[in-house]
């Protein structure tokens, strides 16, 4: 069964800026340069307590997480957008994570900042049409700054919401600094152009050459074919941006497999996608699939690692139904389904990020999930925090 969290830590200190943010993964150039990842090895878990508590917010829906080298801390995002989930705006939160190669021993929350809309305001809760869906976030290597990205809505029922998704840039007290310019591909529409309502934006990763942010789709515009099914897989884009002015260079087909569980009943809710994209190279990043059914318990998640080299680049390309092209190339790395059974169930991984050098000078991996702030605590929906020694070739 899961590991209970036993040392659970809520900090009671006033509210902490990140302060000056430096690296990316916590590691030197040199070293993140030359990183390569075989297997992992599973260090530990902890998982948050249902609807904990931490300075007047509810804590949930964490979709992610990057690792502050320069303060040996976490920002992690929450993607709060409903009054079901909780009553406070969209935010972030900054954290310890105590763990060494012998184990994960506990989970620090040590503030708590709402994200700003351009003009200063936090951003509103469903129906407000300017609602924003919170699902990656990054330290941005040269600035500081925070950059997250919105996964946007299409809702085609009453109230009709049309919301474009976006990657904007923030300061560390959530107060708006800048918007990437997106490719008109990604607007969307109330007819069938554009992206699919809740399959846009979920990941988000800096280059270890600090020149280029890299973005993830979570799974295909509607020009690019049908979402996977039972039977069939789907293809996402994975889009590369020139941080220094925000405009899109390149970008790469990524095949998204099918999903991995029959829902019960069979015409019930399903879906699988990619959530999170985290760099090893300028050209070779980890990206997490994670498949759910309803009626299944539990997620189904697997670790890729993928290589852009020699991947066709369709920026200009508006359709990917039709035409030929060549994908990214993919390799797993982990089935988390392995893990099933000593974890006590998968949930919904969102996040991750390497963390800290270990003892042994072998990198970690942080993973987290969004619990989608149920009520009641499941083996499908909780604040799982995993963390993982990284096992190099």
């Amino acid at each position: 069964m899961h590991n209970r969290i036993a040392h659970y830590l809520l900090a009671s200190a006033t509210f902490t800026l990140l302060g000056a943010l430096a690296g990316c993964g916590g590691s030197d150039d040199k070293q993140t340069a030359e990183r390569t990842v075989s297997s992992l090895r599973l260090l530990g878990q902890q998982v948050l307590p249902r609807r904990t508590e931490f300075q007047g917010t509810v804590v949930g829906g964490l979709s992610g997480i990057d690792y502050d080298a320069a303060n040996n801390r976490y920002v992690m995002i929450s993607d709060d957008r409903t009054t079901a989930d909780s009553g406070n705006p969209p935010r972030a939160y900054t954290a310890n994570l105590a763990f060494s190669e012998s184990g994960f021993n506990g989970v620090q929350f040590l503030s708590t900042f709402s994200l700003k809309q351009p003009d200063g305001s936090v951003y509103p809760k469903v129906p407000d049409p300017r609602v924003a869906d919170p699902e990656g976030i990054r330290i941005d290597p040269v600035s500081g700054n925070l950059v997250w990205v919105s996964e946007g809505d299409r809702t085609l029922t009453s109230p009709q919401r049309i919301i474009d998704p976006f990657i904007r840039e923030m300061r560390t007290d959530g107060s708006h600094v800048r918007e990437y310019a997106l490719p008109s591909m990604f607007r969307m529409s109330a007819s069938d152009t554009g992206p699919r309502g809740n399959l846009v934006f979920e990941g988000i990763t800096f280059t270890p050459g600090r020149k280029n942010a890299v973005v993830l789709a979570e799974g295909p515009l509607l020009a690019d074919g049908p979402a996977s099914t039972t039977t069939s897989g789907s293809i996402a884009r994975i889009t590369e941006f020139d941080r220094a002015s925000g405009t899109a260079i390149a970008q790469y087909a990524y095949p998204v497999e099918r999903v991995q569980a029959a829902p019960v009943p069979d015409n019930a809710f399903t879906v699988s996608g990619a959530t999170e994209i985290l760099a090893l190279t300028d050209k070779r990043f980890l990206v997490l699939e994670r498949s759910f059914s309803v009626g299944v318990i539990g997620n189904q998640v697997r670790l890729y690692e993928i290589d852009v080299t020699n991947a066709t680049d369709v920026l200009s390309r508006p359709a990917l139904a039709t035409g030929t092209y060549t994908p990214v190339s993919k390799r797993l790395v982990l089935d988390f389904e392995s893990l099933k059974a000593q974890l006590g169930g998968i949930a919904n991984l969102e996040g991750m990020t390497f963390g800290p050098r270990l003892a042994n000078g072998r990198d970690s991996l942080i993973v987290v999930a969004d619990d989608n702030f149920p009520a009641a605590d499941s083996a499908t929906d909780r604040n799982q925090i995993l963390v993982f020694e990284v096992i190099p070739q």
